[in-house]
């Protein structure tokens, strides 16, 4: 595949990573404010786990030397939605070119931005089935608060610098 191919996938995953992040901060700005049902927020910890995988995989597809589309998607598939087997996958250099300066955890993720904001996102296994391990999250009237900002910088930081060095490495 070339850069253009590569591109085309790329570019669909940071789509998608933006329209769901976005539907995350409508939600929570219009529709669902202040919300504290521990259920009802599982939904908004899945999108942005999932979103977040998008924005990484986007970098994996533009960075990744892939014979054709069958490939790609063969690695994308084994990469699952394992954040740490990503992170592995892109390395430490990548990930400081999308404002990442490490991510630690496993069953959440706590990212650390290159200017030390923290971003926590669930590991997207655990948070759809937390019930079965009898996990019940502490949530306080600042979650909503928490979540937004989370969303923003998930946006504003990561996903922007993303979008920016799949545009730029199109064309190489």
């Amino acid at each position: 595949m070339n850069q253009q191919e590569k591109y085309r996938y790329a570019y669909k995953f940071t789509s998608i990573a933006s329209t769901g992040l976005t539907f995350v901060e409508d939600s929570l700005a219009n529709t669902m404010d202040n919300i504290t049902d521990r259920a009802f927020l599982r939904s908004f910890y899945m999108l942005l786990s999932y979103n977040f995988e998008l924005i990484l995989k986007s970098r994996v597809v533009m960075t990744g030397n892939f014979p054709n589309k069958n490939a790609m998607n063969d690695k994308l598939r084994k990469l699952g939605h394992d954040i740490k087997k990503i992170e592995s996958e892109l390395g430490a250099a990548e990930l400081k070119e999308l404002n990442i300066e490490k991510i630690d955890g496993n069953a959440q993720y706590k990212i650390t931005t290159t200017d030390n904001k923290e971003v926590f996102i669930e590991n997207f296994t655990k948070i759809r089935y937390d019930f079965l391990d009898d996990v019940m999250r502490t949530i306080d009237s600042q979650e909503h608060e928490r979540i937004k900002e989370h969303t923003r910088i998930l946006t504003d930081v990561i996903l922007r610098k993303a979008k920016d060095k799949n545009e730029k490495d199109k064309n190489q």
